[in-house]
């Protein structure tokens, strides 16, 4: 999510400042918790990389199927990779397998991968009902922020749920991960989700965007645990972008006040990528975040 993606940082900077202003203000003792406030910063970093990392195999898991058009085999690839194969299951699901391969390699969206993602699908991503499970097999992936390679595991189920109630031009699609991991520098960060996501579809995939509310849960490689909610104003994320755009985000990082995320924030309405939000912490006047 973009969220989280060139936001992370200044936003935990930002964030640190705020509260030791606040506690040079008021002065308040140093707290007894075992978790300090670094940790719980630690952990908002690590939630805002892991979440875009699910985000992304979302994304080019429904292109893979929809490539395939679910024939019986089919392989393609630049230079061998990937190789992508589909077989028909006997009961009515098709297995699509995509090998990256044993090197990272540049996809589409500007994402490098290596290893084997394979999806148990019962249609293509873009036909109402359809259901992908999504399994991971020594499967790595790398953004372009941090510079750091991600080991994935977990499952990651995605329905295919329909035309939007308030706009049938739009589509749904629940996702959920259960038991989602991210390994990174021998760090394990524990990663859950139920969200929805509506998409916007353009004939140019960078001009997708993507409308998402929910939950996020999770554990930092510190034990500290997390919970993200979009639930009133839906986050929308912009493909090409790779943050979001709108929508608000609530958060709640043990160690810290609950607080907000505006990403409606702009100074400049002309900007397709706006890299500004706004932070909303108790007891803080807003500061704006650059990205």
């Amino acid at each position: 999510m973009k969220v989280f993606k060139k936001s992370s940082l200044l936003l935990l900077v930002g964030l640190a400042t705020l509260v030791a202003c606040n506690k040079d203000t008021k002065d308040d003792p140093k707290p007894t918790d075992p978790v300090t406030t670094e940790k719980a910063f630690t952990a908002l970093k690590e939630f805002a990389e892991t979440g875009n990392q699910f985000t992304a195999t979302m994304s080019e898991s429904g292109g893979i199927v929809d490539n395939t058009g679910l024939e019986p085999t089919r392989l393609y690839g630049t230079r061998s990779f990937p190789i992508v194969s589909c077989e028909a299951q006997g009961d009515g699901t098709w297995l699509v397998t995509c090998n990256y391969g044993p090197t990272l390699i540049l996809c589409d969206d500007g994402y490098l991968r290596r290893g084997v993602v394979n999806i148990l699908t019962t249609g293509l991503f873009i036909t109402t009902g359809t259901v992908m499970t999504v399994t991971f097999d020594n499967f790595y992936q790398k953004g372009d922020w941090p510079a750091l390679e991600y080991k994935i595991d977990g499952t990651q189920i995605i329905t295919n749920a329909g035309a939007n109630t308030n706009d049938p031009g739009m589509t749904d699609y629940t996702v959920e991960v259960v038991d989602g991991t991210i390994t990174y520098n021998t760090k394990e960060v524990h990663y859950s989700e139920t969200t929805t996501r509506t998409l916007a579809s353009s004939v140019e995939l960078c001009q997708n965007n993507w409308y998402i509310t929910g939950e996020w849960n999770g554990v930092s490689s510190d034990n500290v645990p997390y919970t993200l909610k979009a639930d009133q104003t839906p986050l929308r994320y912009r493909v090409c972008c790779h943050f979001f755009q709108d929508g608000i985000l609530k958060i709640d990082v043990e160690g810290l006040s609950p607080f907000l995320i505006d990403y409606g924030y702009t100074e400049d309405e002309s900007d397709e990528c706006d890299r500004k939000a706004r932070l909303y912490y108790p007891g803080i006047s807003p500061i704006v975040i650059d990205m």
